[in-house]
């Protein structure tokens, strides 16, 4: 009878111990962290940016002061067959992905934002933006980088949903617009939350 209660036991102990490492090993490998709510201010403005050919679109702090720009996302439409590849760049020349309609078949909205705002906080529009954007300087196609599709974006923000504060806060960043010859983009709308 001690033999099955002890084995019975040791089943038990042997479970718990496996069920156990397979929790510590994950969390002890990978380091995890816990985030919490980060108060931020999320803008919408509305755009009427078409672009033709490469160029950066400057984008500049209205007060003058740095911000942290902690999400970007932008709506639009691309006409045309050709690729196009929009990418936010740092004065450092560190760049993330906003939106490429290279290799997708078609573009889907992203409903991850990267905020995190309170139920009771609305989208503030037009007056009180914090950037401003302008036609900047002529850039080059990097030549063929695969096969665009046209269509409509809508929100979209393929590496910049979540952007690095020792990164992204500036005064000045670019929205670099790699456009293949013969297409177009309309960029319509940004979307953009600036970190506490």
């Amino acid at each position: 009878m001690l033999d099955k209660d002890f084995k019975r036991n040791l089943f038990k102990v042997e479970v718990i111990l496996i069920v156990a490492l397979i929790i510590v090993i994950p969390l002890a490998l990978f380091k995890p962290s816990i985030t919490g709510f980060v108060a931020s201010d999320l803008f919408r403005q509305n755009l009427n940016f078409t672009v033709d050919k490469s160029q950066a679109l400057d984008i500049t702090s209205v007060s003058g002061q740095q911000v942290f720009i902690s999400s970007l996302s932008l709506s639009g439409e691309v006409i045309g067959p050709g690729g196009v590849a929009i990418y936010l760049s740092n004065k450092a020349g560190e760049k993330v992905l906003v939106y490429t309609n290279i290799g997708q078949a078609k573009s889907k909205p992203n409903f991850i934002t990267g905020a995190a705002i309170g139920a009771e906080t609305e989208v503030q529009a037009a007056k009180g933006d914090s950037i401003l954007l302008n036609y900047g300087r002529e850039l080059t196609w990097p030549g063929n980088i695969g096969i665009g599709s046209p269509g409509a974006f809508v929100n979209t923000c393929a590496q910049s949903c979540y952007l690095d504060p020792n990164k992204f806060t500036s005064k000045d960043f670019e929205l670099q617009v790699f456009v293949e010859p013969g297409t177009k983009v309309k960029i319509t709308e940004i979307f953009y939350t600036i970190g506490g």
